[in-house]
């Protein structure tokens, strides 16, 4: 083909020749000129892709932890609004759950916490529990914060003989419920007394 090709220019004028050689250097010209301009249009895309992330990496960093909070504070409110159960009928159901022996529950009295929230109470006392099965038990209650707000409020151990895995242990759990009422809706008497204001 390169034969062919320094025959065909051999066989050309002068002018023929120059003028070849004009066509090859624009040919040569756009091809440059094509691949320098998909080449600057891909970095200019994966600039402006780059600048949009960082945009919203910064978005991130200054709203996350913000969000972040929003939402727990939601969390804690859907928990606090969830009414929790008895904690005589939680601590059976714990119990039976692990294997515990019955212990002596005594129900305390509910206090107000904040004119919002009412704590309920309950005592409860084993006799000859190992620490492996207070601990069990401990972790099962405090598992149900993702329900509704939950806390042990009082523990108290005491080791029945020494070189033993036998304790005396009193545990005091409490509930808080969140007794804040909703706004009443409107009367419908008011409702009724609209249009006849209205005429």
């Amino acid at each position: 083909m390169a034969l062919s090709v320094r025959n065909m220019i051999a066989g050309m004028s002068a002018r023929e020749r120059k003028m070849a050689a004009g066509m090859v250097a624009a040919m040569v010209l756009v091809a440059v000129f094509l691949v320098a301009f998909f080449v600057q249009s891909a970095i200019d895309d994966i600039e402006e892709e780059n600048a949009s992330r960082a945009t919203t990496l910064r978005y991130v960093a200054l709203k996350g932890p913000e969000r972040l909070a929003a939402a727990a504070d939601q969390r804690a409110e859907a928990r606090g609004k969830e009414k929790p159960p008895p904690l005589r009928t939680l601590v059976d159901g714990v119990v039976k759950k692990i294997g515990m022996p019955d212990p002596d529950t005594k129900e305390l009295p509910d206090q107000s916490r904040d004119n919002a929230w009412t704590e309920h109470g309950v005592e409860v006392a084993w006799r000859e529990v190992s620490l492996e099965q207070l601990t069990e038990f401990m972790e099962e209650v405090e598992g149900n914060r993702r329900r509704f707000p939950i806390a042990v409020t009082h523990l108290e151990v005491r080791k029945r003989r020494p070189g033993e895995n036998a304790f005396d242990v009193t545990i005091a759990i409490s509930t808080y419920e969140n007794t804040t009422e909703a706004p009443a809706p409107e009367d419908d008497e008011d409702e009724k007394q609209a249009p006849e204001a209205r005429r």
